[in-house]
């Protein structure tokens, strides 16, 4: 018993850290903040991710929202995203980094906004809840979970959303020691392709809602 709930455990971190691999808006401006020195900041948005994704967890282990199932709801979420995503892309896209790259870190105040961002670009996305559900029964049908009690719920949240945090902090770390490398003119160029990248997903996030909301 002991050794499958260990087993459990184990497995939910990497099932996070799996989950948290695929390019999105969250892993693209921790991407974009940590490459281009700001390492506290980028921590904050994994920070803020982190937050949403276990407030996320609780609602679909425990229902405390089921109102999210509707597709309208979400696509207000989707609505709310788009327009969130094409805001942040325009002043992503015409940010130009100076030839004298200062690595030192963001002021305070900026870095009360970088867990702004986090919260924002991670609970624009209520698909999480259908993560979490999903992976839950993935590891009933392998039979690490024989009773999805209380317990186990929020074991699994815990080791999931740190395997989650993990892979993003990890990412910002090796990033920001690579940006030593980078030049300024580099930069630019990475600026704006996140920055399209971030367009892209905001006009898909558009598209999405009026789709469902209107068609």
């Amino acid at each position: 018993m002991v050794r499958t709930y260990v087993l459990l455990l184990i497995s939910a971190y990497f099932m996070g850290c799996l989950a948290a691999i695929p390019a999105g808006p969250v892993q693209i401006e921790v991407v974009r903040r940590s490459i281009n020195g700001r390492l506290k900041s980028s921590l904050l948005v994994v920070l803020g991710a982190f937050l949403v994704d276990v407030f996320y967890g609780i609602i679909a282990f425990f229902g405390i929202a089921p109102f999210l199932e509707e597709k309208k709801v979400m696509a207000m979420f989707w609505l709310a995203g788009g327009i969130i995503l094409v805001i942040m892309s325009v002043f992503v896209i015409r940010h130009r980094p100076k030839k004298e790259i200062s690595y030192a870190d963001t002021p305070r105040k900026r870095k009360r906004w970088a867990l702004l961002v986090g919260i924002s670009l991670s609970i624009i996305n209520p698909m999480m809840i259908l993560w979490w559900l999903s992976a839950v029964r993935i590891f009933e049908d392998v039979g690490l979970i024989r009773e999805f009690n209380a317990d186990i719920a929020l074991s699994f949240l815990a080791a999931a959303s740190i395997g989650l945090a993990s892979y993003l902090t990890g990412l910002a770390l090796f990033l920001h020691w690579v940006k030593k490398f980078v030049s300024a003119a580099k930069l630019r160029r990475v600026n704006q392709v996140f920055g399209v990248f971030l367009l892209l997903i905001g006009l898909y996030f558009l598209f999405t809602s009026v789709h469902t909301l209107f068609f």
